[in-house]
């Protein structure tokens, strides 16, 4: 049996469930995106979480390169309002950007931390739509990356957001995911 190393996993998660290639195209995982609603409510590549134990910000840690790189995290749901109809495709429910790469841990809805482009909004999908993906996405800020589009508000519309096109007009580099499903029966 070959062995499958973890970035190997992700990626076979990933497109198990559709993420690659309906968020983001395949890409080289360079770190490990864990995410924590704490009370053992760890967001772990497509686990199950109530909708209820989702709705206040979570901690997210990573390792980076080096103290001096930035990040941008996106969380975005791409079954708005549901898989069979994703007409809003993408639900944008949080950006934080020029996060440091020298926090281990942190809580990118502080603006030490970050700057928080669009307020965490915990997920909601309507009853009955069935599970939705809710997608983390954490981005290293390359040299060229765009300082005006990671510092300018995205505006109050939320619905109808892609990571993939706003990452590549800010020059963002994908370097890790992590994903959960949550529904309201």
């Amino acid at each position: 049996m070959p062995l499958v190393t973890s970035d190997q996993a992700a990626e076979i998660s990933l497109k198990q469930d559709g993420i690659i290639p309906d968020v983001i195209d395949s890409f080289q995982s360079k770190t490990m995106l864990m995410v924590s609603y704490g009370n053992g409510k760890e967001v772990a590549l497509g686990n199950k979480l109530a909708v209820a134990d989702t709705q206040h910000t979570p901690q997210v840690s990573f390792q980076s390169d080096s103290p001096d790189d930035k990040y941008t995290l996106i969380m975005t749901d791409p079954d708005a309002p549901s898989r069979t109809n994703p007409k809003f495709r993408e639900w944008r429910h949080w950006v934080v950007s020029n996060i440091s790469g020298s926090a281990s841990d942190f809580q990118p809805a502080k603006v030490s931390q970050g700057t928080e482009l669009t307020p965490y909004m915990g997920p909601a999908p309507p009853g009955g739509s069935g599970p939705h993906r809710y997608v983390f996405l954490l981005y290293k800020q390359v040299g060229g990356a765009h300082v005006t589009a990671l510092t300018t508000p995205l505006g109050d519309k939320r619905q109808s957001f892609k990571a993939k096109q706003f990452s590549g007009q800010a020059h963002l580099e994908l370097v890790g995911a992590n994903y959960f499903f949550a529904e309201n029966a």
